[in-house]
């Protein structure tokens, strides 16, 4: 099973950039509902890369107008680093993680 072609088929119309980094956050911080077999690949590089390839592949919709919040306004939304410092956002900045849209996105990763 792998991780982004089950992103992309959850959500096959795309997501927003801040569903994109919740969903990032989520996957990173709990594996709570998350199939079994996807557990693996839900680690710090593989989720930045396969973030940064949704991002060049178009599934990532619209303005990252947020990423200043995470303090990933520094790399490109297509490169692998702005994805880490998403990620590292919960160590630098504080909680960036909102609970319940990232359990919303989880449910609907996980309808499948």
């Amino acid at each position: 099973m792998n991780l982004k072609s089950y992103i992309k088929k959850a959500f096959p119309e795309g997501m927003t950039y801040n569903d994109a980094a919740q969903l990032c956050l989520q996957l990173y911080c709990s594996l709570d509902g998350v199939p079994e077999p996807l557990h693996p690949q839900c680690t710090r590089d593989t989720l930045s890369e396969t973030f940064a390839q949704l991002a060049q592949e178009g599934n990532i919709k619209g303005p990252a107008l947020e990423s200043a919040y995470y303090g990933a306004n520094f790399h490109q939304v297509e490169d692998k680093g702005h994805w880490l410092e998403v990620i590292a956002s919960i160590f630098k900045v504080g909680e960036t993680r909102d609970m319940d849209a990232g359990a919303k996105l989880i449910q609907r990763l996980t309808r499948l």
